[in-house]
């Protein structure tokens, strides 16, 4: 006889919040073999340990190298770090926004962004005023210095993608782009609700 489990993660977080989720995780385990729902349950989905072949890892990695080369190209044209350019375009097109919020787009802790915002600061990058409707909350916004950055780390965010997609014809490269904005989609409806 074979019954179904659902595997939880963590101590009270089922996955049956996600049915989709829920119904691709389900794994049997047959009353034959003495498994039971608090022993651990085998996954198998062509379960490939290769790395190129794991889609995850390749996002993952392929971020990594382009953030890498970003970094080379920026620090050499532009005398900028790839975080101080992710900042400026994050405050380019969200405009004035508190620090906790550009924290948590950037992914850094709040002190990261802090110090990073100080250096940027008194580099005269970006300005950090008083919310006229909250004091205590501080607002991020660009200088004309930085918007006029703005173009040229574009451009090294392009030359960078050309890079990044040399070989590919430019219908590839335009249905590459439409799949990645549709897994962003896809993983956005789960995550930023």
């Amino acid at each position: 006889m074979i019954s179904m489990l659902i595997i939880r993660i963590g101590p009270c977080c089922a996955i049956g919040k996600n049915p989709a989720f829920a119904r691709r995780m389900r794994v049997r385990c047959s009353a034959s073999t003495g498994e039971t729902p608090t022993q651990p349950a085998t996954y198998n989905r062509g379960m490939t340990t290769d790395l190129e072949q794991r889609f995850g890892f390749l996002i993952v990695d392929v971020g990594r190298l382009y953030g890498k080369r970003y970094d080379e190209l920026a620090k050499s044209s532009l005398e900028l770090t790839r975080a101080q350019c992710r900042m400026i375009a994050y405050l380019a097109h969200y405009g004035p926004i508190n620090q906790a919020s550009l924290a948590e787009r950037l992914e850094v802790a709040p002190i990261s962004a802090g110090r990073l915002l100080e250096r940027m600061e008194e580099s005269g990058w970006v300005v950090r005023e008083a919310n006229p409707d909250d004091r205590r909350e501080l607002r991020v916004s660009l200088t004309p210095k930085a918007a006029g950055v703005l173009t040229s780390a574009r451009r090294v965010g392009d030359e960078v993608q050309d890079e990044a997609l040399a070989g590919f014809t430019a219908e590839e490269a335009e249905q590459f782009g439409e799949m990645l904005q549709r897994v962003r989609a896809n993983l956005g409806l789960l995550v930023e609700r």
